[in-house]
C-alpha cells in the first residue's frame, strides 16, 4: 500500500471512484475508512454485493489517502469540486 499525495493525479482518481461507487448505495457511515453494513437495511442481490464492494474500497482509500481520512462525504465531494472540478473520472 502506498501514500497517494495531495493534489496528483492519484489522489483525483481514487477520490473520484469513491466519490461514484457510493453514489445511490445504502451504507452506514459517519466519515471516510469508517463506513459498514447495517444489517438491517435489506438489499437485493446485487446491491448487497455492491454495498460491501464499496465498504471494502472505503477502507482501502483510507489507507492510501490518510490526510481525507475522517472527513465527511460532503467534505469530500467539496474538496473534490475545489480541486478537480465537476466531473467524475471515467472508470
Amino acid at each position: 500500500m502506498a501514500i497517494v499525495e495531495p493534489g496528483t493525479d492519484e489522489e483525483r482518481l481514487m477520490l473520484g471512484r469513491w466519490i461514484k461507487r457510493g453514489q445511490k448505495l445504502i451504507v452506514g457511515t459517519s466519515c471516510l475508512g469508517d463506513s459498514y453494513l447495517d444489517a438491517n437495511v435489506k438489499r437485493d442481490e446485487e446491491t448487497q454485493k455492491q454495498s460491501e464492494e464499496y465498504v471494502a474500497f472505503d477502507h482501502k482509500v483510507s489507507e492510501e489517502l490518510p490526510h481525507l481520512k475522517g472527513k465527511f462525504r460532503w467534505d469530500l465531494e467539496k474538496y473534490y469540486r475545489d480541486r478537480y472540478g465537476p466531473y467524475l473520472p471515467e472508470d
